[in-house]
């Protein structure tokens, strides 16, 4: 049977109305979120959180990093310096703790909460900073799964519903470009994406339930 192309909607209301459809009385609902780098996934995670009615949770996956700062750092600046890495580690799709990830949402769906001690320290770069989110009880609620890559299994099967936010990839690499002050670490970026999550959209975008084609900002 021929798979039925993702819904697509241009708006904030109409993605909201979806994520309210999608929640349910007797548990809470994990939304995955994902997109290319800089396609505004954080943003719109956060703009949907704050809606009064429905209690809808950002749930940030770049809290689960296998590398801290300095080691992401080392393995950017020898990629720069054109000692190549390892296809493996290169692909970001492998800087995240997959395991972690998959523990602290069956958290939220057996306890409603998680708690996760090694997560990225915003602040000094380590992995040093506890992280959780604890729903709450006997309400509704909407978990956003904020991540690039959601969509390969079995990350796929551990979400009830996955939107991908289809911001063009031109307009993304510039937003890209504008955050780094380095052009060669931008360039080094930009291989990245075109390289490994260009392919990964392309493989598995069709494993998306929504599509959203509105307007974000960078994050």
């Amino acid at each position: 049977m021929q798979q039925q192309a993702p819904r697509r909607i241009t708006n904030h209301d109409a993605l909201l109305a979806w994520l309210k459809s999608k929640s349910a009385p007797d548990r809470p609902v994990i939304i995955g979120v994902c997109g290319y780098p800089g396609a505004g996934k954080t943003t719109l995670c956060k703009a949907m959180a704050t809606d009064p009615e429905t209690p809808i949770f950002h749930f940030d996956c770049d809290r689960f990093s296998k590398l801290n700062f300095m080691e992401r750092e080392t393995h950017i600046a020898r990629a720069l310096t054109g000692d190549t890495p390892d296809e493996t580690a290169e692909n970001r799709l492998n800087w995240y703790a997959w395991g972690a990830i998959e523990a602290a949402l069956d958290g939220i769906r057996t306890r409603g909460c998680f708690t996760y001690p090694h997560g990225w320290n915003r602040t000094t770069g380590e992995l040093d900073q506890a992280y959780g989110i604890t729903l709450p009880a006997h309400e509704p609620a909407v978990l956003l799964c904020d991540c690039i890559y959601l969509l390969h299994p079995p990350v796929r099967d551990w979400l009830d519903a996955v939107v991908l936010v289809d911001t063009p990839l031109s307009v993304t690499l510039a937003r890209g470009q504008t955050r780094s002050k380095d052009p060669a670490r931008a360039a080094y970026m930009e291989r990245l994406t075109r390289t490994y999550t260009v392919p990964y959209f392309a493989a598995h975008g069709a494993a998306a339930d929504l599509i959203f084609a509105g307007e974000t900002d960078a994050a």
